[in-house]
């Protein structure tokens, strides 16, 4: 289980994060394969309920956090053009473990944080992404694929404790609206199908490359039939129901 610290003490957004937040970032670190997230900006006292607080509502009662991935020790950095894809697989399966307001950029709060969290309140369910300026207009390209690539499973993963695949072996679909199958192993690849929640299939290869991606065999002959996001499979058989930024207002 990765390792969650902050925020600092001397941050204006000093408070905890909710159980909610921690737990999408739980789940998203697991699925990315990301040892330690460090918070640099957590949570604010509500309007009117302290003075401790800067930039939109988002962060309020500790609804968002800004934060950075550390994975063997190194913090992961990004461009406006691309991210690795430590960085591409936290933002897909977080949005897909239902955060629905993701900020980065470089010119945003540098090459190293992104703003994860829910929206303005407790009501807004509008799936945005965002880049300089807080405008959705300036989200990078990349931010835009991979949020989208998880919101497309419904904004939810079935099973809170997804983690991914460790090993190749029988494996079932846990993303509530079903898992894309694509003919290689990211998001840019085409998507050949979409697989129902409760598919069994089998996984025979994980990505060399990109290890948040898997090779399936659908049928059980032995043969290749597409790669899916290795987060929303849970091994068959188990039970799958179970800081002074400009934000978006």
């Amino acid at each position: 289980m990765a390792t969650i610290s902050g925020p600092p003490n001397a941050a204006i957004r000093n408070k905890p994060i909710t159980a909610e937040l921690r737990q999408v970032l739980q789940t998203a670190a697991q699925a990315a394969g990301v040892d330690a997230i460090s918070i640099t900006s957590g949570g604010q006292d509500a309007l009117g309920e302290g003075t401790r607080r800067t930039g939109s509502t988002r962060h309020d009662r500790g609804r968002a956090a800004d934060l950075q991935l550390i994975v063997h020790g190194t913090t992961l950095t990004f461009t406006d053009q691309s991210a690795p894809p430590g960085v591409s697989a936290f933002v897909t399966a977080a949005a897909a473990a239902g955060a629905n307001g993701i900020g980065a950029g470089v010119a945003y709060m540098g090459n190293k944080t992104i703003h994860v969290g829910f929206g303005t309140s407790v009501n807004d369910h509008n799936e945005l992404t965002w880049g300089a300026g807080g405008h959705s207009v300036n989200a990078p390209q990349w931010l835009r694929d991979a949020a989208q690539a998880g919101w497309a499973t419904g904004g939810s993963i079935l099973h809170s404790g997804a983690s991914g695949v460790q090993a190749p072996g029988r494996f079932v679909v846990i993303a509530r609206s079903g898992l894309k199958l694509r003919g290689g192993p990211g998001i840019n690849f085409e998507s050949e199908r979409t697989l129902a929640a409760g598919t069994e299939l089998n996984v025979t290869e994980i990505d060399g490359q990109d290890p948040s991606w898997v090779r399936v065999d659908l049928q059980g002959d032995g043969l290749a039939d597409g790669y899916v996001f290795a987060a929303f499979l849970a091994p068959a058989g188990t039970d799958a129901d179970h800081e002074n930024v400009v934000e978006p207002d």
